[in-house]
């Protein structure tokens, strides 16, 4: 099952919010080939999954492929969903998902238009202590994210 919304992510910029085999634990899926995802829609969809391991490194690489759409539904705009925008992570130090301003706007992972409503003073300010900082979002116009809350 994919979610209606992309996260951010440490290792892709965003991804896709998915489930594998009806698990209630969501993983990251940076793309799945043949699959056109679109913001406000869930769906339940078959793939196939090819793991190769990367000689010498000990890591795998895992990679999706569509074999069918089983269903597609859309939810409400006023759907809410959260994710990380800044936080430590160790051994990299602050990590900011979303760069910019309120006079130029803020980005997400240099993909997603965020509209930082009556948040964006408080964006900038946690974003300048280096705070760890989670958005809580509304889908809004072609594509942004709304900012409803900050925690």
């Amino acid at each position: 099952m994919i979610d209606h919304y992309k996260t951010t992510s440490l290792f892709y910029g965003t991804a896709l919010v998915a489930y594998e085999n009806g698990s209630s634990i969501s993983i990251e899926i940076p793309a799945i080939a043949g699959f056109e995802f679109e913001q406000r829609n869930t769906y339940d969809i078959t793939t196939s999954k090819k793991t190769t391991k990367n000689s010498g490194t000990n890591a795998t690489t895992v990679s999706y492929e569509l074999l069918s759409v089983v269903a597609q539904d859309s939810v409400p705009a006023s759907t809410r969903f959260a994710m990380p925008l800044a936080k430590f992570v160790n051994g990299l130090g602050y990590v900011k998902f979303v760069v910019g301003n309120a006079e130029t706007g803020y980005i997400i992972s240099n993909e997603i238009t965020m509209d930082c409503t009556y948040f964006c003073s408080e964006l900038y300010s946690r974003l300048s202590i280096e705070d760890n900082i989670t958005g809580e979002f509304e889908h809004g116009p072609e594509g942004t994210y709304v900012l409803m809350a900050l925690y």
